[in-house]
């Protein structure tokens, strides 16, 4: 059972299993980044894998093998010289292929392993009727697998790219090959082609009556401007690279999730007084609980940590059976959504109350304010009553890859779109809708967002840049 595996730390595996050894080769890793990854996609992965090859031994415990929650190591050849480690982060899926044997080369082991893993992800869209899609990306052997990654289209144009971690360039050819060798062989201009998988995943097209009914396109604006009020930027080193998944505003303190760097990242809301608080997980999402105290939910580490601000320190561990994801906190009890496809409310000790059906299984942010449960996947709004009954659905074509969710007092919705640097703002019965803020207003893959309803503030982050900004929200007077 993919859930009863043990965790185990990137680090200590490559300890145990000898990777970091001098005579340990690496190739490049091979990664698949979707635009959303169930965790159960992973698992599928896994256990297609364990039929194909041994699990390798641990060396630190000649009974143990390395199969561990999100990263797996298996032996593909009969002497356990040449082995493949399987791991996952929040979107990409990443494969590296070891060799401890000292003949050189990989020979056709890479791209063969390359066609059997895309055919069986394609096999399990169709099987499960999973509608996502992936890039193919690449990443030096001993880069980051999860970050600033190489698309194979851009590498297959350029002869050189510049890798940010290293601060150096990189042969291209030499990051994708051997993966693709097979692949260009057979297709020399595979390069002009994108590698993005939609045509394995069409458009779940809405009902045509409850579009025109719901969502009738109007010319005027919702009843909402904006002035920025601050900028900040919280990027604690110009060398350090920060993943900002999500933030929010409690009084005059930001907060901030870094991913990439295991910590929350506090501010002022004048940009002032910057620190952190270091964690033992990567945390995703977080949400207020009071002025003193957030949850943060730690994904593929199915934990959920209780943390006061003020003393920069964590009060208590909640563990959950699953991963964890997006979360919210009212009325006493924490809404979790559990592997992307399921809500859990439970109280602060991880008593879990009850679940909420949902209508996807690839939920990406939720937040619940007084009567009414609003959350979102890749392309869609869905505001339910608290026991999860839909009152009204938004979907637009043109939104793909919606990110993050925050509602206001007057029950606007408002999400981040990663992929089109945007907020749109949804009025509250989810029949209009129109952009708000743009990459003209300094939006650069926008994630975090969150909405202070005490000073009718909007407080949005991007991913990547270490930029965040809090804007005014005014209604106008009709």
């Amino acid at each position: 059972m993919p859930s009863q595996m043990p965790s185990s730390t990137f680090e200590n595996i490559s300890r145990d299993v000898g990777i970091l050894t001098q005579n340990c080769k690496r190739t490049s890793w091979l990664c698949f980044k979707f635009i959303f990854l169930p965790p159960s996609f992973f698992n599928h992965l896994s256990a297609w894998f364990i039929k194909q090859y041994n699990p390798s031994k641990v060396a630190s415990d000649s009974t143990s093998v390395a199969l561990y929650r999100g990263i797996c190591v298996f032996d593909i050849d009969r002497s356990g010289g040449t082995k493949i480690l399987v791991t996952m982060s929040t979107d990409t899926i990443a494969l590296q292929v070891l060799s401890f044997s000292e003949k050189d080369g990989f020979g056709s082991t890479c791209s063969d392993i390359y066609s059997k893993v895309t055919q069986l992800i394609e096999d399990i869209q169709v099987r499960y009727s999973m509608k996502i899609s992936f890039k193919v990306h690449f990443k030096c052997s001993d880069g980051y697998y999860f970050q600033d990654t190489f698309e194979f289209e851009k590498l297959t144009s350029e002869e050189e790219c510049f890798c940010t971690q290293h601060k150096q360039m990189h042969r291209s050819e030499q990051i994708y090959s051997p993966w693709m060798n097979n692949e260009l062989k057979r297709n020399p201009d595979r390069s002009k082609r994108s590698t993005k998988q939609d045509a394995h995943n069409p458009k779940n097209e809405p009902n045509k009556e409850e579009v025109a009914s719901n969502q009738t396109s109007v010319k005027i604006n919702l009843p909402v401007s904006v002035t920025l009020r601050q900028q900040l930027n919280i990027k604690m080193s110009t060398n350090e690279s920060q993943y900002i998944t999500s933030c929010i505003k409690t009084g005059n303190t930001l907060v901030f999730t870094d991913y990439s760097n295991n910590q929350l990242i506090i501010c002022n809301s004048d940009g002032s007084d910057i620190h952190i608080i270091p964690l033992s997980y990567k945390p995703l999402y977080i949400t207020e609980i009071d002025s003193n105290t957030v949850a943060v939910s730690c994904g593929i580490h199915s934990t959920i940590l209780i943390i006061n601000i003020s003393t920069r320190s964590v009060t208590s561990t909640i563990d959950i059976s699953s991963y964890c994801y997006a979360i919210s906190y009212n009325d006493n009890n924490l809404y979790v959504v559990i592997e992307g496809r399921i809500i859990h409310v439970m109280d602060l000790t991880g008593k879990v109350m009850h679940t909420i059906p949902v209508l996807s299984d690839g939920i990406r942010d939720i937040t619940v304010d007084r009567d009414r449960l609003v959350y979102i996947d890749s392309s869609s709004i869905y505001c339910c009553s608290l026991d999860g009954k839909v009152m009204w659905k938004f979907k637009k074509d043109e939104f793909e890859d919606l990110t993050r969710v925050t509602t206001d007092n007057e029950g606007n919705v408002y999400v981040t779109n990663e992929e089109t640097h945007t907020v749109i703002v949804v009025s509250d019965d989810g029949k209009h809708h129109r952009e708000l803020l743009t990459e003209s207003d300094g939006l650069n893959g926008p994630r975090g967002i969150y909405f202070d309803k005490k000073e009718n503030t909007l407080l949005v982050c991007n991913y990547m840049d270490g930029k965040a900004f809090l804007f005014d929200v005014k209604r106008k007077l009709t």
